[in-house]
């Protein structure tokens, strides 16, 4: 059997095993993934172990950035986000790679348009990072954040568009807005006041804890589209394994099970 982890704390509401199990079962492939906590201090050292003992393994919140000084070689798209979700161990070396970016522009262009519209991305970490990496040269793409220092220097990277988040108000003016933030993973919190939200706004919030955050919901309320962060945790998820095995199922049949089995849990 060949084993994939994922690491990063908290995870305890981490779809990405079950997600997996769906598609190494349609696949037929014999390998189990499983997930791990680790705390900064004991990063070094699962970064050793992980080189005798998996096949590859993902990165998520806090670590996505600080793996980077760790690895043997990274793929140049990782590179320039400045992210790493995705590590190949082969022979004995760490290789880094992003899928984020993959999964956030093919779930957004399944359900909208991105040539030419006005997107807006709240956040600037990692996740942001990813979006705008995804997005770049296909629309005109604005980060908010409420540490404009930090927007303002992910878009000197990048070359597009910052707003501090207290300019929330210019949102209206957008076409898609997406949240690249954990804020909404309590289950109450919302980025910035919704009043802003139209009807003819398409919102993606990143979480994807809950199938209807409470931006989304309150997205809904108002008459816009919406889409959470599932699709792109799985359509991600799928590129990591075509990374680690060369291959991997369709992104939607997968989505149909693990909404199932979902379904079955709650």
């Amino acid at each position: 059997m060949n084993f994939f982890a994922l690491i990063g704390k908290p995870l305890k509401h981490s779809l990405s095993p079950l997600l997996h199990s769906i598609s190494f079962s349609l696949m037929r492939y014999n390998g189990y993934y499983f997930k791990k906590e680790v705390n900064e201090d004991q990063l070094n050292q699962f970064m050793e172990q992980a080189k005798m003992f998996l096949l590859g393994f993902n990165v998520t919140m806090p670590y996505k950035e600080k793996v980077l000084r760790l690895l043997d070689k990274v793929n140049k798209k990782a590179e320039e986000i400045g992210s790493v979700n995705t590590i190949l161990v082969k022979k004995g070396k760490l290789i880094g790679y992003n899928t984020d970016f993959i999964g956030v522009r093919k779930s957004l262009e399944f359900f909208t348009a991105l040539e030419d519209k006005k997107i807006a991305i709240i956040g600037a970490g990692g996740a942001a990072k990813s979006a705008v990496f995804a997005l770049l040269n296909l629309s005109k793409v604005t980060i908010f954040n409420r540490n404009y220092g930090k927007a303002l220097n992910l878009a000197k990277n990048f070359g597009v568009e910052a707003e501090p988040l207290s300019n929330y108000k210019k949102l209206k003016d957008f076409d898609i807005i997406i949240n690249a933030t954990p804020v909404g993973m309590d289950g109450k919190s919302i980025p910035f006041p919704p009043e802003v939200i139209k009807k003819e706004h398409f919102i993606m919030d990143m979480i994807y804890k809950s199938l209807y955050t409470p931006l989304l919901k309150e997205a809904l309320k108002r008459g816009a589209s919406v889409v959470n962060g599932l699709p792109m945790l799985i359509i991600q998820g799928l590129e990591s394994e075509k990374i680690w095995i060369g291959k991997a199922p369709k992104w939607n049949i997968v989505y149909s099970k693990l909404i199932t089995k979902l379904n079955k849990f709650n």
